[in-house]
């Protein structure tokens, strides 16, 4: 219940701070606005700013999950796989422009510091999200340079970016845009692969730009149907004819299990502990259990 008002607060806020423009728009007419009264809105948020400061949040955290609703079939490329994410990236940047273009010209100069620490953060986690998308894309012989293609990567998508919030008359093919990123990052892996990379993992921690929780928390499920997969090709190919019905129907189970809203974790542990006594099957459902543990030990404390 709370949460949903504190949605209902958010989506009124958002509204009317792109109509009206932050100045102009006060508590009261938000309260207005969801039917609620001005006290209502004080237990749930601070202030105005406080408002203004979850919605900049809660749009950053829907432009990087809009690409995790995608369903792919096995039969779709990784590449082609990136190239439909990044299609539905634009899509939610296009939408959210107004109000960004709004927030830039309408932002308090005393929220300046909160907002622009948000903004970093967000551009932190995105070039995180490009770093994990470029090695799923591409693959691990890619990983001594992946920090370069993602710094590249992102000042594209930044320029692009900038062009359709600032003018309104701009118009792009949003997946000839992808598409071209894609082919320009194909492009430089193809010139720099075996040089020496600009910026290392370390040098990336040491700048602080590395969040190794981005890849738990957007990528997590699509590594999980991954290894799931896997699991499967292996278990039909090297596991004893006499025994794939059953490891089959683990796997299945485990799939099922992890799905749901709340997994039980003790049946899920002992479906891997069942299955790691296979010999043939030790390396998939090593990585198995390491995909479920990053992202259930999100779940339960996030």
């Amino acid at each position: 219940m709370v949460e949903e008002r504190k949605r209902v607060i958010l989506i009124a806020g958002g509204q009317l701070f792109a109509e009206k423009g932050y100045f102009s728009t006060t508590v009261q007419d938000i309260a207005e606005q969801c039917n609620m009264s001005k006290a209502s809105i004080y237990k749930l948020f601070e202030s105005k700013e406080d408002i203004l400061l979850h919605i900049v949040k809660q749009m950053h955290e829907e432009i990087l999950l809009a690409a995790n609703r995608l369903h792919f079939e096995d039969h779709v490329s990784p590449k082609e796989q990136f190239t439909q994410k990044l299609v539905v990236q634009f899509q939610e940047f296009v939408l959210k422009h107004e109000f960004f273009l709004v927030l830039n010209q309408t932002m308090p100069l005393e929220l300046s510091a909160q907002i622009r620490a948000a903004m970093l953060q967000f551009k932190r986690t995105m070039l995180n999200w490009q770093k994990e998308a470029i090695l799923q894309a591409f693959g691990d012989k890619v990983e001594p340079i992946v920090w370069d293609l993602s710094l590249c990567m992102q000042g594209i998508v930044k320029e692009f970016m900038f062009l359709l919030r600032w003018n309104k008359n701009t118009n792009f093919e949003l997946s000839a845009l992808s598409e071209f990123v894609v082919e320009s990052l194909e492009a430089m892996i193809q010139k720099h692969l075996n040089r020496t990379p600009l910026i290392t993992e370390q040098m990336a921690q040491q700048f602080d730009l590395s969040d190794p929780d981005v890849r738990h928390k957007y990528f997590g499920e699509s590594e999980w149907r991954k290894i799931i997969r896997e699991l499967s090709t292996a278990i039909h190919q090297r596991s004893p004819e006499s025994i794939r019905p059953d490891l089959i129907a683990a796997t299945e189970r485990l799939n099922t299990e992890r799905k749901k809203v709340i997994p039980q974790s003790f049946m899920i542990e002992a479906l891997i502990a069942y299955l790691q006594k296979r010999e043939e099957l030790q390396q998939e459902v090593a990585q198995l259990q390491h995909v479920y543990r990053a992202t259930w030990e999100e779940k339960k404390h996030g």
